[in-house]
């Protein structure tokens, strides 16, 4: 059987207020301040303003009996993923039904009766009507919020109050996880981070399909007293049919304490990928503090690749006190189980430090002669936005031909275009042409981040990056010989093809 997740709860705002219609200014600058401080953009605020509107005025319009000593009530909460909006009176109720007296394609229609409801049902997913006896009637409203949209003074509220003397589960049970048990992974992930995880890990539903699909794979680590569930930790996989997961959403209950418990089910997933015939793994370490990235190196994995200004704001976890800056930095590492040798091409510029990352990944790899651009080999290329809350894009390059460097030009200017804060470039490391995009590429202003291995159709990756805000470099902390050696190169690149621009 599967159980219903435990929706959070998070109190905004609640106003009494006269029923009067002059009263409706009120109600709609409270519901522009819940908006804003819950990060919706101007369209979507201004509909919600206007749903409040619509909702406050049918309120007063239909009121029953001496209005006198009577209020209108309005509350707004968070509950779960979604925004709730409460107008609450004891008047006549409103009917829905009116809504369809109104009709978009006939202009006379537009002063009938209804349409402020039509208006409220477009502006919201969804418009109920509650009719609570002699305490009166409610009108609640809910709107979806963003991923991340939370203040962090909202999400850094601990949900679970721990105890003085949290219990301590030295040698827990580790499994892979059942579908039946993806509410309780949803609960966790909650208690653990708030709403700052992926999106689709607070949506059941969604998260089932995942894992149905192949796209999900995750272990949880048991209480074997209690049998709570107590951690997890999860593989990503962006593309199954290449087999190159990635190892990320691990949190343990604040309530326990399990030495090493992030490792041992790290270990666990490392295990199941071997066994499964996966190439590789990756992980995206913030740079905000080094604690995940001695892990992953602990496990094996090494540095590969540095994205600037790609992760959240605020992205880290509730338990780690951690400097904070504006836009984040990851640290990818990769741990490499297919270790055939293979052949690539790199511009001769960058062969030192990329040989040096093939080193400490223990992959073997050859540089070949780089070829020019066939001008009559067809271009493959495709601009996909991350999330809102990333604000950035990926620029993937399937196959180069003699207009791959105006597609990734013009994927650029548009990208630029909607003020994204920063652009990657995946080129084919295994195209001999691919140095020569690089030269065109770094001439937009992209430079080097690094290399992923076998991650696109099975190959290796050369990652370019365009950063379009100013980041402190400073902040950016790294653990270990090589991490801080592969930020040096970057930083490096970084003003050398900003100086000859």
């Amino acid at each position: 059987m599967t159980t219903t997740p435990v929706s959070p709860r998070f109190f905004l705002a609640q106003l009494a207020l006269p029923v009067r219609t002059f009263m409706v200014r009120a109600a709609v600058e409270c519901a522009g301040q819940v908006a804003e401080a819950l990060s919706f953009d101007e369209k979507e605020t201004y509909g919600i303003k206007l749903a409040v509107d619509e909702a406050f005025c049918n309120a007063v319009n239909h009121f029953s009996g001496a209005a006198d000593d009577e209020r209108i009530h309005l509350e707004f909460h968070v509950e779960g993923d979604r925004l709730v909006v409460s107008i609450r009176e004891r008047g006549i109720p409103f009917d829905r039904a009116q809504a369809e007296r109104f009709t978009p394609d006939d202009l006379e229609s537009a002063n009938r009766p209804g349409l402020g409801s039509l208006l409220m049902h477009q502006a919201m997913d969804s418009v109920e009507l509650f009719v609570h006896g002699r305490e009166g009637k409610e009108v609640r409203m809910t709107k979806r919020l963003r991923y991340g949209a939370l203040p962090a003074e909202l999400v850094d509220t601990k949900p679970v109050k721990r105890q003085s003397r949290r219990p301590t589960v030295k040698d827990p049970d580790i499994r892979l996880t059942r579908v039946d048990e993806m509410a309780e992974v949803c609960r966790l992930a909650w208690r653990c981070y708030g709403f700052t995880q992926e999106a689709f890990l607070y949506d059941l539903d969604a998260l089932t399909r995942k894992v149905e699909k192949g796209e999900f794979k995750s272990v949880v680590a048991i209480d074997p007293d209690s049998g709570n569930l107590i951690g997890h930790a999860g593989f990503k996989y962006h593309d199954p049919s290449a087999k190159v997961p990635e190892l990320g959403l691990a949190f343990v209950d604040p309530a326990y304490r399990s030495p090493g418990l992030p490792l041992k089910m790290a270990a666990k997933l490392f295990a199941v990928a071997r066994a499964e015939g996966d190439r590789g793994i990756f992980d995206c370490s913030v740079t905000t503090h080094t604690f995940s990235q001695k892990g992953m190196q602990e496990m094996g994995s090494r540095p590969c690749c540095l994205m600037l200004g790609i992760a959240a704001s605020g992205m880290q976890a509730k338990e780690l006190a951690t400097s904070r800056q504006e836009k984040g930095s990851v640290m990818n590492h990769y741990f490499a189980i297919d270790r055939s040798p293979e052949t690539v091409y790199f511009p001769e510029r960058h062969q030192a430090m990329i040989a040096e990352i093939y080193r400490w990944l223990e992959v073997p790899r050859t540089f070949g002669e780089p070829a020019p651009v066939d001008p009559e080999r067809a271009s493959a290329v495709s601009v996909f936005p991350l999330p809102d809350e990333l604000n950035v894009a990926f620029v993937d390059v399937h196959s180069i031909g003699g207009e791959t460097a105006h597609e990734v030009a013009e994927g650029l200017r548009r990208c630029r275009a909607k003020r994204m804060d920063a652009v990657y470039a995946f080129l084919p490391a295994h195209d001999a042409a691919s140095p020569a995009l690089v030269e065109a590429c770094e001439g937009m202003g992209f430079f080097f981040a690094g290399i992923m291995p076998h991650i696109h159709d099975g190959h290796d990756r050369f990652l370019l990056q365009y950063v379009g805000i100013p980041l402190d470099m400073d902040a950016i902390r790294m653990y270990g010989d090589m991490s801080r050696r592969l930020k040096e190169y970057v930083v490096k690149e970084q003003a050398r093809v900003q100086g000859a621009a």
